[in-house]
């Protein structure tokens, strides 16, 4: 109860809460709320107040406010780097919206500046195997992929997901993401036995997990139906669209 009471006081507590629901207007609104108190009571660079323009910086990326989220990851990218020094976690968290920003930019080039950097960074200081260091081989990944590097997308991809599979559950929702990429990249590629078999794996585990009428689970099942269409397997594209209709 006090918990739920603390929470329901704080806005930064509740833009967490409402970030991690998908509730990105009411996020925004807390989180600038929190912005302006933290601002005046602590101080523009204190680390709390660096937290709170970090999260609104990813609630603007993900609302498209792409020059804003840009203002505030810069922001709390200098700020974290001069209070906390530029190799501890919450600078590199910073640096790895940085990253993600400048591929939604288009920026492929900055961006993958950004993951190499982070990745040697994070390699060293917490291994390969953690999952901060998987999570930025995934990200480069996918900004190989944005280039059209796609084999150092696939190899990126496939280092992903065996630390992935090592370090979390084969259908954890962000193991699928991986083989999902994987399977475009292979498709793009044109090997498309292999991507099939990685769309089957993830349409299995988002359909048990999430729901057949779940947007990626969808988006698994049209992207099954078109390669199978475009290998002229129509019977088996009408298969899967019956398939999932029954579920």
């Amino acid at each position: 109860m006090g918990s739920s009471s603390s929470t329901s006081n704080d806005p930064h507590s509740l833009g967490n809460v409402y970030r991690d629901q998908g509730r990105l207007p009411e996020a925004e609104e807390m989180y600038m709320r929190a912005l302006a108190q933290r601002e005046k009571k602590l101080g523009a660079e204190h680390t709390s107040t660096l937290d709170t323009v970090n999260n609104l910086g990813v609630v603007y990326c993900r609302r498209g406010k792409l020059d804003e989220a840009e203002q505030m990851y810069t922001r709390a990218l200098a700020g974290r780097a001069n209070a906390l020094g530029a190799d501890h976690a919450l600078t590199l968290e910073t640096a790895g919206n940085i990253g993600i920003l400048h591929c939604m930019q288009g920026k492929l080039d900055q961006s993958e500046h950004v993951f190499k950097e982070l990745l040697a960074v994070r390699e060293e200081a917490l291994g390969a195997d953690h999952v901060s260091t998987i999570d930025t081989l995934h990200n480069l990944g996918n900004v190989y992929h944005a280039q059209g590097k796609l084999e150092e997308a696939r190899h990126t991809y496939i280092r992903a997901l065996i630390g992935k599979e090592k370090q979390l559950e084969a259908n954890h929702a962000s193991t699928l993401d991986t083989v999902f990429n994987l399977a475009n990249t292979y498709c793009n590629q044109g090997k498309l036995e292999q991507a099939e078999q990685m769309y089957l794996r993830v349409l299995a585990g988002t359909a048990e997990s999430l729901g057949p009428e779940h947007p990626s689970t969808v988006e698994t099942v049209n992207k099954l139906m078109n390669l199978y269409c475009s290998q002229g397997r129509l019977d088996k594209a009408k298969k899967l669209e019956d398939e999932w209709l029954s579920m």
